[in-house]
C-alpha cells in the first residue's frame, strides 16, 4: 500500500526540464543515439517515435573516433521519447524515459543553430524495477539501450530504422520545400551579411579612434618604448596608421595596449637589474666559495655553482647531497656552507673514533676471552619506580662506564628500563650489581667480579654509585608498612667509610635504633615497678589537663 501511494505521488510530479539537443544542416531539431560499454558499465542515449518506433537517421559517421561516441542523428520533434539507460558490472542499474513536449531552435546571426528541448519524466527504473509497469511500445527501445550500454567500446547505432524511406512527395509539395529552402537561404545570407556589415562599422569606427589616439601622443610613447625594446635584442615595433605591430600581434592604440606594451618593457629592465646584481655577488663569492675546494673534496664532494637559481650546492656525482640543501651567495650563505662543511668534517671524524674505538674494543675481547673473563652478562636496570629497582655497572681502569652491548626492553615505551647486556668483561673492569626489591626492602649489592687489584679511579667511582643510591633513598618509606628505608650499609664493600653523607645516614640509623633499645628497657622497668598513691596523683592531672 506505501509503495502504491510513492507512486502515485511520483505520477503526480513528473521531473521537467529543459535540455541542449543537436540540429542539422537547415537547422532542425536533432538528437544522437550515443553511448556504449567499458570495463566495469556502461551509458546509452536511445531516440525512439511516438509509438517507441525506431527512426531513420539523418546521418550516420563512418569514420573517426566512433568508441562510446555519438553513432546516429535523428530528427526529433513534439512527442519523440529519449531513453538513458545505465549498466554496472553487468546488471542494468538504472534507466528513464523522456518525452519531448517542444523544441526551439534560434539562428545565429545566420551561421550556428542553438537548439533546445523541453521534457518530462515518463517512467524511472532503479533497484530492479520500474516506477509504473512498462508500456508495450518501449519495450525494443529500452532493450536496444541496455543492450548498447553493456556492448564494449559500441561503435554503431542500435535502434534506428535502416529500410528505404519511401519518398512520395507531390510536384507542389517539392517545389513548396524548394521554395522553403531559399526563403531559408536568403534570410541567412541577409543574417551574415548584418553581421558582417555590423562588424565593418566597429572596425572603422575603432580604427578611426586608435588613429586619434596615436596622433593625440600614444604614437610617441609607442616610439619609446620601441627604442627600449631595441635594447634588449627584440625586433623595432611596427607603427602603422591604425595598428601597431609588437611581436606578431596587430594592436590598435589604446591606453590599455600602450599601458601593457610599457609594462612589460619596465618588467624586462628590472629583470635586467636583477640578473646584473645576481652576477655581481655571483663574482663576488664564488672565490670565496673556491676557498673550500680542498676540503670539499676531501669529503668526496663537488662544488656546483647554479645560475638559474644563483645559489651554491654540494653535489656528489650528478646528484645533490642529501640533507645539504642549497647556499647562497651572501655572508649568511658562506657561514651555513662553512658550518655544514664542519659538520661533515666532525660526523667523518667522530666515524673513524668510533671504528678505531671498535677496532680497540675487539683486540681487549679477544684477549678478555683468552683469559677467560666472565661473559654475557645479564643484569636487570629499573630505576624510575619503588619496587623491582635495580642496575648494573661495568666500570673500567680509568673510572668510565662502559655502556652495554645490548638493551633488552620489555616494555617499549621504557627505553631506559629492561635488562643490561655485556658480552664480554675486559681486563681490569669490575662489574658491580645493585637491588632493592621495595622501599622498605634492604639494598642488596653484588660484586659480580673485580680484577685483583682496583684503581684509585674505580674506587671514587664506587663511592660516588654508592653516596648516589644512599641520596636516592633517604628518607623514603614503605607504602603499605610505612618502615623507613635501611642504610646503604657497607655497600658492597670495596672503600673505605670516609663518605660524609653515607656516615651521617647511617649513624642516624643507628641512633634511632639505640633510641628504639632504650625506650623498650623503660617500658620494661616502668611496668615491673609498683604504681604508688603518688603516680596515680600525677596522672589524674595529667588527664584533667
Amino acid at each position: 500500500m506505501f509503495r502504491k501511494v510513492l507512486t502515485n505521488l511520483n505520477l503526480n510530479k513528473m521531473k521537467k526540464e529543459k535540455i541542449s539537443i543537436s540540429t542539422t544542416k537547415r537547422g532542425f531539431p536533432a538528437m544522437w543515439e550515443s553511448g556504449g560499454g567499458l570495463t566495469s558499465g556502461g551509458s546509452a542515449t536511445i531516440i525512439a517515435g511516438r509509438n517507441g518506433e525506431s527512426c531513420h537517421p539523418v546521418y550516420i559517421p563512418r569514420g573517426g573516433h566512433l568508441a562510446c561516441e555519438s553513432h546516429a542523428l535523428i530528427c526529433v520533434c513534439e512527442g519523440y521519447y529519449i531513453i538513458h539507460t545505465r549498466v554496472s558490472h553487468g546488471v542494468r542499474s538504472s534507466a528513464t524515459i523522456q518525452r519531448i513536449t517542444s523544441t526551439s531552435v534560434k539562428d545565429i546571426d545566420g551561421e550556428r543553430w542553438e537548439a533546445s528541448a523541453e521534457v518530462e519524466e515518463i517512467n524511472v527504473f532503479s533497484l530492479g524495477e520500474w516506477n509504473t509497469p512498462l508500456e508495450e511500445k518501449f519495450a525494443k527501445a529500452v532493450e536496444a539501450g541496455f543492450g548498447k550500454a553493456s556492448c564494449y567500446h559500441c561503435r554503431s547505432a542500435f535502434y534506428i530504422d535502416t529500410t528505404e524511406k519511401k519518398s512520395e512527395v507531390s510536384v507542389y509539395e517539392k517545389k513548396r520545400r524548394e521554395e522553403e529552402m531559399r526563403r531559408q537561404d536568403e534570410n541567412r545570407a541577409n543574417l551574415r551579411q548584418a553581421k558582417a556589415d555590423r562588424e565593418a562599422k566597429e572596425k572603422a569606427e575603432a580604427e578611426a579612434m586608435s588613429k586619434a589616439a596615436k596622433e593625440a601622443g600614444l604614437g610617441a610613447r609607442i616610439e619609446a618604448v620601441s627604442s627600449r625594446y631595441v635594447t634588449f635584442g627584440y625586433q623595432p615595433i611596427e607603427i602603422g596608421e591604425f595598428y601597431f605591430k609588437s611581436s606578431w600581434q596587430n594592436q590598435l592604440y589604446t591606453e590599455e595596449s600602450v599601458s601593457s606594451l610599457e609594462r612589460s618593457v619596465s618588467n624586462l629592465e628590472k629583470e635586467k637589474i636583477e640578473k646584473d646584481c645576481k652576477q655581481n655577488l655571483r663574482n663576488q663569492f664564488h672565490p670565496k666559495f673556491e676557498v673550500f675546494k680542498s676540503r670539499v673534496e676531501a669529503l668526496g664532494f663537488e662544488i656546483s655553482y647554479f645560475t638559474d637559481g644563483q645559489c651554491v650546492r654540494l653535489t656528489k656525482g650528478c646528484c645533490t647531497v642529501s640533507g645539504s640543501g642549497q647556499f647562497s651567495f651572501s655572508e649568511e650563505g658562506l657561514i651555513s656552507f662553512n658550518s655544514y662543511i664542519e659538520k661533515r668534517e666532525d660526523e667523518i671524524l667522530e666515524e673513524k673514533k668510533k671504528a678505531e674505538a671498535y677496532a680497540i674494543y675487539l683486540k681487549k675481547k679477544a684477549e678478555a676471552s683468552a683469559l677467560e673473563l666472565p661473559t654475557n652478562i645479564r643484569i636487570w636496570k629499573r630505576r624510575g619506580g619503588a619496587t623491582n629497582a635495580g642496575e648494573g655497572w661495568v666500570i673500567r681502569p680509568n673510572g668510565t662506564f662502559r655502556e652495554p652491548d645490548k638493551m633488552e626492553c620489555p616494555r617499549p615505551r621504557y627505553s631506559d628500563e629492561g635488562y643490561q647486556n655485556w658480552e664480554q668483561v675486559l681486563v681490569g673492569e669490575v662489574v658491580l650489581h645493585w637491588s632493592k626489591g621495595c622501599s622498605a626492602g634492604e639494598h642488596h649489592f653484588e660484586v659480580i667480579y673485580q680484577p685483583e687489584t682496583l684503581t684509585s679511579a674505580q674506587l671514587e667511582k664506587i663511592a660516588m654509585l654508592e653516596e648516589e643510591i644512599a641520596i636516592e633513598w633517604d628518607g623514603r618509606v614503605g607504602l603499605a608498612s610505612g618502615i623507613p628505608s635501611p642504610p646503604v650499609g657497607d655497600g658492597w664493600g670495596l672503600t673505605e667509610k670516609n663518605n660524609s653523607y653515607v656516615q651521617k645516614v647511617n649513624h642516624e640509623h643507628e641512633e634511632s635504633d639505640i633510641f628504639e633499645i632504650e625506650t623498650e628497657i623503660e617500658v620494661e622497668e616502668e611496668s615491673d615497678r609498683e604504681i604508688t598513691l603518688e603516680d596515680l596523683k600525677k596522672l589524674q592531672g595529667k588527664f584533667r589537663k
